[in-house]
């Protein structure tokens, strides 16, 4: 059987770019782990490398997120002409099923551990199902990626990635696992065991990243308690290694220390704003903004690079604080912005059941404005226009040269951990990306406003696909989503 397992892409300037960065999509390697051994299997990550559209398989899996859903239907239409079988999979596939059903052969609904290989029995008898949705296994289940598929080639800095934990235990309201998926953690001797004997790293690029992993987790400190056993088993390994975790985790010193001593040399957390009225807008109680400063210093003197995000158009941003925000930065002085977004109502989140149902989802939208990128609705303190503005500007001032400047002079000698001052270097580039949607001078970042990629609206024409519209009546499974976080209210894992 051959197979070809696909992450598909699209560039938040809407024009033909790649990101070879760091940190890329695991997808491909994590099914190539799940498909028979015998398999002839290829992976593409179209964050670095295109998709070959002459070749022929017997399937291909699709691994796409909301906005790349028109270009990833398109690849998937021209296979299937050809008589390829191809399978849509990610959290969009799993929302709108049934409007996935109509460009791919079949669709997997949730986590691929049972799914995939049930999947690929049907096949292999000819009795393809159009849904797959198994519960997910357990955690202990959970299979080694195929890390000897990685072509690091294309990509001289990238790091294999692992996974110890799925889910998270907050409830943010723009979140797409709120009320989707349950947080869990695997035995930390699997986690260990696979990195010992299963990974392969990149040996490219004079030994930056050689030995570096990252954590693909959504959240690794969603246990504290999980997290200290997790350190204290990596410290014999001697590996550098990377993660995201909620900024709660980095209130505890000694947690933090540990993480050093284990190899931590890079933390992302989303913060999301410097502003409380919008944290409160977001459901993000975990983020406390006392004494953010001391926070982000003493993580970096333990040899950890902090990053963090911020989002602009949340419904407790006002002009006023969007104009201070770069005051406020100069302030934490420590502070590393790595991205700058705008909130996106993800359809199946509780903030998308809000703002349809409170009218406020901008006419015209379609599924490919849902990037991260693009305002999809009305904040309650500010006009379209006005988030706009701010975007572009903190765009160009915190991704200007002199802020990367900053970024680096600051931090560079906090610390004397092994390639501590490695991480932050290498984290540079990430502070200049935040410019990168900024080159597209033709995109307004409003939905409904701007033109998908030149390619890809030119094949749905020729192939008389329509793009998916976006609008309140999406929003019955998101209340829903919503009902059931409210009546629940997972705990915090405060062990």
């Amino acid at each position: 059987m051959r197979i070809a397992i696909i992450s598909t892409y699209t560039h938040p300037t809407r024009l033909p770019k790649k990101e070879r960065s760091v940190m890329q999509s695991a997808v491909p390697e994590l099914l190539a782990g799940l498909c028979p051994p015998d398999a002839e299997i290829e992976l593409f990550n179209e964050k670095e490398v295109d998709v070959p559209l002459d070749r022929h398989w017997d399937l291909v899996f699709f691994s796409y997120l909301h906005a790349y859903y028109e270009h990833t239907k398109v690849l998937s239409t021209l296979f299937r002409r050809r008589g390829i079988t191809t399978v849509a999979g990610g959290r969009h596939a799993g929302h709108f099923a049934d409007d996935a059903l109509q460009h791919f052969d079949a669709v997997v609904v949730g986590d691929p551990e049972a799914n995939v290989p049930a999947l690929l029995a049907d096949f292999a008898r000819g009795e393809l199902k159009p849904r797959y949705d198994l519960p997910a296994v357990a955690p202990s289940e959970i299979r080694a990626p195929r890390y000897d598929l990685i072509d690091f080639a294309h990509n001289p800095v990238r790091a294999p990635g692992i996974e110890a934990s799925r889910g998270c235990p907050f409830s943010c309201n723009f979140c797409v696992l709120t009320g989707h998926e349950k947080y869990r953690y695997r035995p930390v001797a699997d986690v260990v065991r696979e990195i010992e004997t299963k990974m392969r790293f990149n040996r490219s690029t004079f030994s930056v990243v050689d030995d570096v992993f990252t954590f693909l987790d959504n959240n690794l400190g969603g246990s504290p308690k999980y997290l200290r056993e997790l350190c204290e088993a990596l410290i014999p390994l001697n590996k550098q290694w990377g993660c995201a975790l909620t900024w709660n985790i980095l209130e505890d010193e000694d947690l933090v220390r540990l993480m050093a001593r284990a190899g931590c040399r890079y933390i992302y957390t989303g913060l999301e704003s410097l502003n409380p009225d919008s944290l409160a807008a977001m459901n993000k109680g975990q983020n406390k903004l006392s004494g953010l400063r001391e926070v982000m210093r003493r993580t970096y003197a333990h040899g950890i690079l902090l990053s963090f995000g911020l989002l602009v158009g949340t419904d407790g941003d006002t002009n006023e604080y969007l104009l201070r925000v770069p005051d406020y930065l100069d302030e934490l002085r420590y502070g590393s912005v790595t991205f700058l977004g705008i909130v996106c109502p993800y359809p199946e989140t509780p903030f998308f059941a809000q703002v349809a149902a409170e009218g406020r989802l901008l006419a015209g939208t379609t599924i490919r404005d849902y990037d991260g990128y693009t305002l999809c609705h009305r904040p309650k303190h500010l006009h379209p226009s006005e988030v706009i503005e701010h975007f572009q500007r903190l765009c160009g001032q915190i991704g200007s040269l002199t802020n990367v400047g900053k970024h680096v002079y600051n931090k560079l000698l906090l610390s004397d951990a092994p390639r501590y001052k490695t991480a932050i270097l290498v984290s540079a580039p990430e502070v200049l990306s935040i410019r990168a949607p900024l080159g597209n001078p033709a995109r307004t970042y409003l939905a409904g406003r701007d033109p998908i990629e030149d390619w890809d609206a030119r094949m749905m024409r020729e192939l008389g696909l329509a793009p998916q519209r976006i609008d309140g009546t999406q929003s019955l499974a998101s209340a829903r989503g919503l009902a059931r976080v409210k009546a629940r209210r997972v705990p915090v894992v405060a062990a």
